[in-house]
């Protein structure tokens, strides 16, 4: 038995796939359910996913910002909130990008921009040297290389999260223990975004969510060495300067797999500088998309 297997035999046996949302709908992939938000608009489409522990509800002022000029779609990817994740999804880069490429291929959407952070931005990165043709751009936040990537996980994430089995069965005890540390050394010790992100992913765990942080590092950890290089699709990388998890971390190495990527820094901002400034990331995607 893998250790990605115990989270899906655990979420298969909960049954946890039948809740249902005004605003939001379950997609049929071949990785599994997927849970989404789509604005459904004739208008230019801009595909975001939430960093863990973040779910779609963590994302609410950046889609409604969005929306005014943009069609939105947002989805959580199989582990985290409430997409569970099934036996074919180990965490890859392949399968995170094809998992992409499925759900614009059944949304009819032929090109769109992305929005993507932290360990997800390989998965967009991926995407795009797959089929260039299909991104308008891609906008990356706290996404470093992948061997930065790593070093970063090394210090960052707990030992026993990166030991296969013990670490899911770790995870499931007590992943609402690790969403609030997480919190705590990812923002700002002033950020007035601390208690409203804590509660807000606190309550989906409760509500029968997941986050599955043991088997995306560990999935992850075996995409350390594959070759990654994005040529023909534009790179924005925004980097939140006071994120303590990445104070180590070079963000320029980003230029290894994007050599043209545009880095621009948030001073202010921790983890997830797409929500600690909503309005300034979407004044940014705008003049870069127009």
């Amino acid at each position: 038995m893998t250790g990605k297997s115990i989270d899906s035999l655990y979420f298969s046996l909960m049954r946890r796939n039948k809740r249902t949302w005004e605003d939001k709908y379950y997609l049929d992939t071949d990785f599994g359910k997927i849970r989404v938000f789509d604005t459904k608009e004739d208008k230019p489409v801009i595909i975001n996913v939430p960093d863990g522990p973040n779910f779609i509800e963590h994302q609410s002022e950046l889609l409604q910002q969005l929306s005014k000029n943009y069609r939105v779609v947002c989805f959580e990817y199989p582990g985290m909130g409430f997409s569970f994740p099934n036996a074919k999804f180990d965490y890859s880069f392949d399968n995170g990008a094809r998992l992409l490429l499925q759900i614009m291929d059944l949304l009819k959407i032929e090109k769109a921009a992305l929005l993507f952070s932290c360990s997800n931005g390989f998965y967009a990165l991926n995407a795009a040297s797959l089929d260039p043709e299909r991104f308008l751009h891609v906008f990356i936040a706290q996404t470093p290389s992948m061997a930065a990537m790593t070093a970063w996980t090394k210090n960052a994430i707990p030992n026993l999260l990166q030991t296969p089995i013990v670490g899911q069965v770790a995870n499931l005890l007590m992943d609402k223990k690790f969403a609030k540390i997480w919190y705590k050394y990812s923002l700002p010790k002033t950020s007035a975004h601390r208690a409203p992100f804590r509660a807000k992913s606190i309550a989906t765990l409760n509500n029968g969510g997941c986050f599955c942080l043991s088997s995306l590092v560990q999935g992850l950890k075996k995409e350390q060495n594959k070759p990654l290089l994005v040529e023909n699709v534009k790179v924005t990388l925004v980097w939140g300067a006071q994120d303590f998890t990445h104070k180590k971390t070079d963000k320029s190495s980003i230029l290894q797999h994007a050599t043209s990527c545009e880095i621009i820094e948030f001073a202010q901002c921790g983890h997830f500088p797409e929500l600690e400034q909503t309005s300034k990331f979407v004044q940014l995607v705008h003049e870069r998309m127009n």
